[in-house]
């Protein structure tokens, strides 16, 4: 008759140091292979230039105040909030002045402007992929308010 005897079990005990250790690596390789993911999008993702235009019914020389607008300065910056503040109109060839600001968005990304005219005017703001298709625009809803334009840019057809 043979004998059987099970196996002796064997635990190894881990040092909470090391099990600490372990997790931060863990926690820090998932960050870095994100925000690795983030970088790469930034370069090779698809892109669109944002042209942001506020129009106001004033002439040339008209002051916008709170003037800010999102976006990167150039492909595979990281987006941000630009804060331009006061900005001066220049004369548009319809007879009116407007403020524009170019930007550089990501497919999908979001594109938004805001600016706010002197007390008396009404601002009209637009956002524009590649200078020429709009894709949004909104009016003050009274004179001195400000012109707030937002929308996720399309897809590439």
């Amino acid at each position: 008759m043979q004998n059987h005897t099970a196996p002796a079990r064997v635990r190894v005990r881990v040092p909470v140091r090391v099990r600490t250790a372990a997790v931060a690596v863990t926690a820090l390789s998932i960050a870095l292979l994100s925000s690795g993911c983030a970088f790469v999008q930034q370069h090779v993702g698809d892109a669109w230039s944002v042209t942001y235009e506020v129009s106001v019914d004033q002439p040339t020389g008209a002051e916008l105040t709170g003037v800010s607008f999102e976006g990167a300065d150039e492909r595979g910056d990281s987006p941000s909030t630009h804060e331009v503040g006061s900005a001066t109109t220049a004369t548009e060839q319809s007879g009116g002045s407007s403020w524009e600001g170019e930007t550089i968005v990501l497919a999908g990304g979001r594109a938004a402007v805001t600016a706010t005219p002197s007390p008396g005017a009404t601002a009209t703001c637009r956002i524009l992929l590649d200078g020429t298709r709009e894709i949004a625009t909104a009016t003050s809803a009274s004179p001195g308010e400000p012109a707030q334009c937002a929308i996720d840019t399309p897809a590439f057809d």
